[in-house]
């Protein structure tokens, strides 16, 4: 189920971002992503999947990577 819901992710960030494949080693200022957009993003996926994140974490997320493992890890914790 994980898997399904980190791909369902992947795309919905990609589609935010106006690319076809996100790729994890991408910083998400390259992608013109400023702290705004990844808090709104994470608020999303707080309200659909029932994740939290920390202030503290959403200022730390560098690349597309560290966001999306803490999606992940965030996700399979709750089950």
């Amino acid at each position: 189920m994980a898997i399904a819901q980190m791909d369902e992710i992947r795309k919905m960030f990609a589609e935010r971002v106006h690319v076809d494949k996100v790729e994890d080693d991408k910083s998400l200022k390259d992608l013109g992503l400023d702290s705004l957009d990844v808090v709104e993003m994470c608020l999303d996926l707080e309200d659909k999947y029932g994740i939290q994140f920390s202030t503290d974490e959403l200022s730390s997320f560098k690349t597309v990577g560290d966001l999306l493992s803490s999606i992940e890890k965030k996700i399979s914790e709750k089950k």
